[in-house]
């Protein structure tokens, strides 16, 4: 029934598809660099875009041309100009001064915006596109500080600032699809085709995700509809005949209505030993409505992962739906309210002595309001979360009788306000912009209930040996974070400076009661579970020199330096067995500490750029952090003339420890992998087609033929084996 609804909606989204496209870049007169933010426009129409983070734009409307276009922009003269036809746009604004209201502009921010300073790195999906990226793993590899780990079985996690991937939430669309079996994010559950941004939070104590991202945010939000638009990708690999992708979708929008619909399918070949075939399905629909604007969406995954023989080892699966409204309620505005459901389910087998049934779900519901009390920016939130687990995991000896059986049903309910207030002191120096003062405060109220059954089996039979455990208790858990943040410019310089502290709670998650009792039940772990805590502090300085006079043709230089301090006390980490899955501790304290550096540079008025940006980490316990290495550096250097765009990216890795059930533990040596991407667009009548050549992990070419324990010893995931790929897309 999804799949026909989805078909339909990319059926009749290709007949309303009937556009005329006008590209370009927005820039300073005065110095020529790019100018993000700046509204573009159909004079006397509701059709518009806003130029990205490099200025550039490309706006999609049912008029003909010649037609005119506003452009504006608070700090730039406001312009209109008469496109005649589809040519490249240049755009030269000229700065203003403003005088006049104050404007409140709090209800189109995002999260990531109006929360307190952190640092935040924002993906650019149509650049990562031209970068070669599939998968939102490959997407994300420049964010130094960013480590992704790759499963045999094709999943993705994501781990920020040294800190477990079971500390970072993972968002779609305002919904976490953690998952409550592992605590972890699987970002191989999200087609990339359906993205429009990813943002990347770095550091806990963020109030509006949550108290228990102890370790990070990722949100990701997905494409709407608001354009007219069509597309069809396809990836062949040409190391391995079975790595192959296939993507086709549209949009159509009739008035203030939008519809659209994707479907993808991936299969992955890894070492000629397993692949995984991934299969996704995404419809989704916009509504411009009392001047505000509401809009849906829905996913489903299915994935399989399959040995050479046939078999299938696991079956997965994850459903998504998600609905939000921004704008006015009742003549007051700043409004967002939103709701979503998730749906989970594992069935798997380690080897032949454990199998796990597992599902979990949520619902979620939130509403949020932006106001202003004097000079002081507000915004609250409250939210409900019901989430639930049920597991039932059998054990089998050598001769393949069941032992033991343990079922669970558990569930969790939270109840959450969040607020964040930021004063804003706008200064009368020179070089200083204003000064901003943050404070965010959030209290969960949470119920949880666990219900557990375990019976013992002797020769496969069940014994009289049945024990019943019933639990349910209530508590609060807060987090809290105070910070300041200094904006402010010269000729040459533009810089931010912002520094924050703050600690949070985090409560155990489903998944590790559930593995917990049984490691209580064998005696053979600590006695008891409880919550962690985290303290950090975070300084982060970002400075962008300008009109640099050199005998080199560079146009601008970013430099980012940051500090950050995590003190955890009773921390939640996981202890490896030889069969099974890993068993939840508390580490009485442990802590990170970390130092960031980041430099990039602008050349030939942006055609070329270079970076370079590095993470060192102090780790007082391995153990506690397995995993991660002491340090990472990603270098990147991209060649863009707009017809042609070519890329290289490397990243250098410290050594790490490492324990793996069944390898035992570890060191490895520090290693380095490269990724090349060559991408050609070319434009026929209303096609934007581009073609690109990849060559991923270029230095691990030699490995193709390391064995299985070879390939874990050092660190050389399937994922991660060299592979060359040819992409060629269509765009309407």
């Amino acid at each position: 029934m999804f799949r026909f609804i989805s078909y339909f909606l990319i059926s009749l989204s290709w007949t309303l598809a009937q556009v005329n496209e006008i590209s370009g870049k927005t820039v300073d007169a005065h110095d020529g660099s790019p100018v993000d933010g700046v509204n573009i426009s159909v004079d006397n129409a509701d059709e518009g875009t806003a130029s990205d983070t490099k200025g550039h734009f490309t706006l999609s409307t049912k008029y003909s041309f010649p037609f005119s276009i506003k452009i504006s922009h608070i700090s730039y003269e406001p312009l209109i100009i008469t496109v005649e036809n589809d040519s490249f746009l240049l755009i030269k604004l000229t700065t203003t001064v403003i005088a006049g209201q104050k404007i409140e502009v709090m209800g189109t921010r995002r999260k990531v915006e109006i929360d307190v300073a952190s640092a935040v790195n924002r993906i650019d999906i149509d650049m990562i596109e031209m970068q070669g990226a599939r998968d939102i793993g490959s997407a994300l590899r420049r964010v130094s500080s960013l480590q992704l780990n790759y499963a045999n079985s094709g999943k993705e996690t994501v781990n920020i600032r040294g800190s477990n991937a079971t500390d970072v939430a993972v968002f779609l669309d305002g919904v976490r699809i953690n998952d409550s079996n592992t605590g972890v994010a699987d970002l191989s559950f999200i087609d990339l085709n359906s993205i429009d941004q990813i943002q990347v939070i770095k550091g806990g104590g963020s109030a509006l995700f949550g108290s228990d991202a102890i370790g990070g945010v990722v949100n990701i939000e997905s494409k709407k509809a608001r354009n007219n638009s069509g597309y069809i990708t396809e990836g062949i690999g040409q190391t391995y005949s079975d790595d192959l992708d296939l993507s086709y979708g549209a949009t159509g929008v009739y008035g203030p209505a939008g519809i659209g619909g994707r479907f993808t399918g991936k299969k992955r070949a890894y070492g000629g030993r397993t692949i995984t075939t991934s299969i996704f399905n995404n419809a989704f629909g916009g509504l411009d409505v009392f001047s505000g604007r509401a809009d849906i969406s829905w996913y489903q995954l299915d994935k399989t992962l399959e040995f050479e023989s046939g078999s299938v080892t696991s079956d997965d699966g994850l459903e998504v739906i998600s609905g939000r409204y921004t704008g006015p309620i009742w003549k007051t505005k700043n409004w967002t309210f939103m709701a979503g459901q998730r749906a989970w389910e594992l069935n798997q087998d380690y080897f032949t002595s454990i199998n796990e049934v597992l599902e979990d779900g949520s619902l979620t519901f939130q509403a949020s309001k932006g106001f202003t009390i004097i000079d002081i920016q507000n915004t609250l939130q409250v939210e409900s979360e019901n989430q639930f687990f049920n597991g039932d995991r059998s054990y089998f000896d050598i001769d393949g009788f069941q032992t033991e059986d343990q079922i669970a049903e558990m569930s969790r309910n939270t109840k959450a306000v969040a607020w964040v207030s930021r004063w804003i002191i706008e200064s009368d120096s020179p070089i200083i912009d204003h000064i901003n003062w943050e404070f965010n405060y959030r209290l969960n109220s949470i119920k949880t209930v666990f219900d557990e059954t375990t019976r013992y089996y002797t020769n496969g039979i069940p014994n009289t040996d049945l024990i019943l455990d019933y639990n349910e208790f209530s508590t609060t858990v807060s987090s809290k974070r105070l910070g300041v943040h200094v904006d402010g410019q010269t000729k040459k310089l533009r810089y931010s400076l912002f520094v924050n502290s703050g600690n949070n709670s985090r409560l155990p998650t489903l998944s590790d009661q559930f593995r917990f009792v049984h490691a209580v039940l064998d005696s053979s772990m600590d006695t008891v579970l409880t919550r962690e805590h985290l303290s950090a502090t975070e300084i982060n300085m970002d400075m962008t020199f300008m009109d640099i006079r050199t005998d080199l043709p560079i146009s601008e230089i970013n430099l980012v330096l940051g500090m950050f301090i995590h003190d955890y006390t009773n921390k939640i980490a996981y202890r490896p067995v030889e069969v099974g899955p890993s068993v939840p501790f508390n580490d009485l304290t442990a802590d990170i500490r970390g130092f960031e550096a980041a430099l990039k540079m602008q050349m030939f008025d942006g055609k070329f750029s270079v970076s370079s940006s590095g993470t060192w980490l102090g780790i007082s316990n391995i153990r506690v952090f397995p995993n991660k290495p002491k340090y990472r550096f990603v270098s990147t250097a991209e060649l863009n003339f707009g017809w042609l765009t070519m890329s290289y990216d490397h990243v250098n890795e410290g050594e790490q420890f490492y324990y793996i059930a069944g390898f035992g533990e570890g060191v490895r040596k520090p290693r380095e992998n490269s990724n090349v991407n060559i991408t050609l667009q070319k434009k026929f009548w209303k096609l934007n087609c581009s073609l690109s050549y990849t060559v991923r992990n270029i230095m691990s070419k030699d490995e193709l033929d390391l064995t299985l324990e070879e390939s874990i010893r050092q660190g050389f995931n399937y994922f991660e084996r060299y592979r060359e790929i040819i992409t060629f897309k269509i765009n309407i």
